[in-house]
Order: structure tokens, then sequence, then C-alpha cells
């Protein structure tokens, strides 16, 4: 699943392309892609005309700001899911399959939506007054955009009982870190993912609020990771490089490169967790 780094680099793309561009025509081949709504008219008739002003992105979530039209305020949200792609093509170019959504721009690109397995979506969303998609207020602190808050929300969040990992991956506390880099942050922090929030000392909680912003830029710097089934690419269908440097994510079996330990592979509730014993306590 494509996370905070993956999709800011997506943003970092799109900004330098579509920004300003007028949406010239929508179309949609599958309605899985666009579940918000009752229809593709209903989706697709607010986006024709429209010029893209602003790209932003709150965690997983990138949000088109669209110029206001009859006094309405409102942006175009996507959620990549599990496999989505957002990619860049020239009207006329052969589209990938799974191509659900296609948004043709009047400077002769199409913006287009490619999704394999239909766990993303677009939408559109009313702007709030802070000019985020209203739908995004629900986020906790992004850990880029707001990294000055995250040891605040670890010393006020990180104080039950709750696996440390399980807290990471609360969206609602800190938001835009999936399975891999939560792995890759706990390794960097000396912490098992099964750590209870409250066991941890006020060293630890330091060192963890460090790691979260340390880890997910190094990956943006790299442009994100792309693992072996290679669904993650940028809007060029280039992959992502920092799955080179990971130290714990998929690396089972692995010696640790930190100690003289090898690296394991837990799975709990539906997720794999790798750690190494010796030096993640």
């Amino acid at each position: 699943m494509p996370e905070l780094p993956e999709v800011e680099t997506l943003r970092r793309d799109l900004s330098s392309l579509v920004l300003g561009e007028q949406i010239s025509s929508v179309s949609v081949t599958n309605l899985r892609s666009i579940r918000a709504h009752t229809s593709a008219e209903e989706f697709s008739l607010p986006l024709l005309g429209s010029t893209i002003v602003a790209i932003s992105r709150k965690g997983k979530f990138l949000s088109f700001t669209l110029n206001p039209r009859k006094g309405r305020r409102f942006a175009l949200v996507a959620h990549m899911g599990m496999s989505g792609q957002m990619r860049n093509f020239a009207v006329g170019d052969d589209f990938p399959k799974h191509s659900h959504i296609r948004l043709e721009l009047a400077g002769g690109s199409c913006l287009v939506f490619v999704d394999p397995r239909t766990f993303g979506q677009m939408y559109l969303d009313e702007l709030d007054h802070f000019e985020f998609a209203a739908s995004l207020a629900r986020l906790g602190v992004d850990p880029l955009n707001q990294a000055e808050l995250v040891g605040q929300a670890v010393e006020r969040y990180f104080q039950s009982g709750v696996g440390v990992k399980w807290l990471m991956l609360d969206q609602s506390i800190i938001c835009g870190i999936g399975n891999m880099y939560a792995d890759e942050i706990l390794f960097r922090s000396h912490l098992r993912f099964d750590r209870p929030g409250r066991s941890l000392d006020s060293r630890e909680r330091g060192e963890l609020a460090c790691a979260i912003p340390e880890v997910l830029n190094e990956a943006v710097a790299l442009r994100g990771s792309s693992l072996r089934d290679l669904q993650y690419r940028d809007v060029n269908g280039a992959i992502g490089g920092y799955q080179k440097m990971h130290l714990a994510y998929g690396r089972e079996g692995q010696e640790c490169l930190r100690c003289s330990g090898f690296i394991e592979r837990i799975f709990l509730k539906g997720r794999s967790s790798f750690l190494c014993r010796s030096c993640q306590r």
C-alpha cells in the first residue's frame, strides 16, 4: 500500500505537471473507484471546466483544490488504497490496464487513476476553512507537514496498553504511517512492535518521535518504496528506491545489519511485523 512517502512523491511530481491545468474531459470505467458518489455523472459534472489551483497531501490522501464555481469551494481527493497509482500520460497514449478514472486536461495531458485491486478511490469533497478537504479533518498529525507536533502526539496518546505499532498505525493520532514504515521506524527506535505504549520511558518516546519524520523524509528523498510486486510507481511509471535501504521490512531470515541477530517475521492481527529480537526491546 502506498504510504506517506509514496503519496508525497506523487504530490511533488504532480505539482509541476498539472497545477493550473483545466479539466476538459472525465471518464470513469469502474464505479467502485468513485463509490462515494451515486453515479459517474455526479462525480464528473462538477469537474468539467474546473482548474487545479493547488495540490496538497495529508497522510496518505492527495487533495486537488479546484477553483470556486457557482459559490462552491471543493477538492478532488484521491486515496491509493492497496495498489493505486496516479499516472500522467499524453492524450492519445495507450493507458495501462485497470485505468479506472481519466481526467483529460486542456494542455494535452491526461491524469489517470490506475488501481488493479480497486481498494483506492477518488471523490469530491467540500473545502474547510483551512483549505483542506473536510473529510480529512479526522486525521491526526501529519509527520512531514507538522513534524514539530509529532513529539506532542506521542506524549499524549501513547499512554495505553496498546502495542506501539498499533498506536502508530492509528491515523487519528499520526497519519500517513502504514505497516512498512512502522517497522522501519520501530527498528530505528530499537522498539518491539508489541511494546505497550505506556511502557515507553521518556528517552524512548523522544527517540521514537525523532525517528518518525527522519525515516519518512529519507524515504521521500529516494522517491518512496517499490516492493517486489512493483505496484507503487510514480507519475511516469518509475519505481522508488527506498526499498534498498530497508533494515527490517521484508528482510525475514536475513542477518540484522545492526547486531548479530536475525530479522524475524511475526504475523499478528492480520499484519506481518519484521523485527530483530536481539536489538529491539
